[in-house]
Parts: structure tokens; sequence; C-alpha cells
């Protein structure tokens, strides 16, 4: 699969003819099941594709390409921090010119989870080793947007709060004069009553 036909923000699978490593070849089981799990992934049942992809591990735990498209399987099922802690088990220098895949899915993972800062180095890493993939340029420019405007609301979070206490002691100060002159009032309506004098009923 060509890295520009890869969607923004989706995962890319990495098949057994892809430099396989050692002995590992397209006829063993390993590489049947893992073909069995893209097919599955191809007709969108992620499920049966992460049975799969674990089923072709068990086999090969530490083949990479295994670990990749179990990531990408648990991405497909939202279950993003699993994904990223199956793609850190990866030893990238094992992948050859899958590498820049590799970064790249990293960085979607690190990015559905909220890791702008680590994303935006993942996909830094993917466009190092191949300048022309077209979708990781529009994630690092759009985690890039991401970043700056958290740094933005950050910088007016402070201004914000500052705003917010003036208000709540404009409100506090309008209430505290409000009852000093209604006690005023009721202060000057006693000394009223004090100063009239008493009514005497048989002045009359």
């Amino acid at each position: 699969m060509a890295p520009r036909l890869k969607p923004l923000l989706a995962l890319l699978l990495l098949a057994a003819s892809a430099r396989p490593l050692g002995a590992w070849h397209w006829f063993e089981p390993a590489a049947r099941r893992n073909q069995k799990g893209i097919e599955a992934f191809r007709k969108g049942d992620f499920a049966l594709a992460l049975e799969q992809f674990l089923s072709a591990k068990g086999l090969k735990p530490e083949e990479p390409r295994l670990k990749n498209n179990t990531a990408e399987a648990l991405y497909q099922l939202k279950k993003y921090k699993e994904a990223l802690d199956e793609l850190s088990s990866v030893d990238a220098a094992k992948l050859g010119t899958a590498r820049a895949a590799f970064h790249y899915n990293m960085g979607n993972v690190q990015y559905r989870l909220g890791q702008y800062p680590q994303a935006l180095e993942s996909y830094k890493s993917c466009l190092k080793l191949d300048p022309d993939d077209v979708p990781a340029k529009k994630n690092y420019e759009l985690t890039l947007k991401k970043i700056q405007e958290q740094q933005q609301q950050q910088q007016q979070q402070p201004q914000q709060q500052q705003q917010d206490q003036a208000e709540r002691q404009k409100q506090k100060y309008e209430a505290m004069m409000q009852f000093l002159n209604q006690n005023e009032k009721e202060q000057q309506q006693k000394r009223k009553h004090k100063a009239e004098p008493a009514r005497n009923e048989k002045d009359w």
C-alpha cells in the first residue's frame, strides 16, 4: 500500500511480503494468519482481524509487523491506549522500509490520546524517512495547529481567571453596598420614629 493512499488518522497495515524478517515466508502459519487478519480488516471486521493478528503473534510474538497490525485493529476498535502499548513495544529499526509507516501510525495513536507534542515528533520522524508522504504532512499541520490552539487557551486562561475574579469582587461589593444602604434606611426610619412626639389621646 503506497503511503499516499493512507487516509488521515488511519493506520497502515503491514503485510508479510514487506521485507520478511528471518525465515518468515508467506506460506508460514503466522504469515497466513496475518493475511487473514488483513482480509478481515479490509472487510471492516476489526474484531476478527484482531483475533487473527493475535493468533499470528502467538507464533511470532516479537515480529514487529504483527505488533503493528495488532495495534491497527485495536485502533479501529477505539482501544487507543492498548494500541499505543502495542506500538511502543515495536523495535522500529527492524521494520526496514516500513519505518515511515510505523511512525505515521504511532503519531495517529498519540493524536487520538491527546498527546499532541509526541504525535508531532512521530509525524516528523515519518517525514524524515518519506518527505513526500502527503497524509503525514497534513497530520503534522493538523497536530501543530492543535498545539497552537492549546497554547493560546493556556495564555487566555489566566486572563479569564482574572476577569472572573474581578467580576466576583464586583458582585460582592454591590451586595455589600446594597446591604449597607438598606441598613441605613432602617436606622433612619427608627430614628424618625423616636423623634416623633408621643400622641396623647386626651389632646382633642
